[in-house]
């Protein structure tokens, strides 16, 4: 029982001090996913663009290397399952994209504004 306790508490941290990292780059970097598609097409600026680009490099490769190690088992993800539903992926994204229209930002945009007061 307090194996389980000390696990749970550890992995409270962890998330709780990640999620602090995260809200502190993404406020300093300006980091959204709206904002950078905004950015290239009023402005013509790729900056955040390349943020967003390496970020899903960085977690492309993470996975990869975690999986590699035997730390992940990527068959277990709810993500890798074998039937793509079109027309549900796309009403879903376009309803996504015009609700981070309306919010003016994506949703970790809206996080670090609530963070940020």
């Amino acid at each position: 029982m307090d194996e389980t306790l000390v696990a749970a508490s550890t992995i409270t941290s962890l998330a709780f001090a990640i999620g602090v990292l995260f809200g502190f780059v993404g406020n300093r970097t300006n980091f959204c996913t709206l904002g950078a598609i905004s950015d290239i097409l009023n402005m013509g600026d790729w900056s955040r663009m390349r943020m967003w680009m390496l970020a899903i490099a960085v977690a492309i490769f993470g996975t990869a290397a975690l999986q590699f190690a035997g730390l992940f088992d990527a068959s277990k993800s709810i993500y890798s399952g074998t039937r793509l539903i079109w027309l549900s992926n796309i009403v879903g994204g376009a309803a996504f994209g015009v609700g981070m229209t309306l919010a003016s930002g994506c949703g970790s945009k809206t996080l670090i504004r609530i963070g940020g007061g």
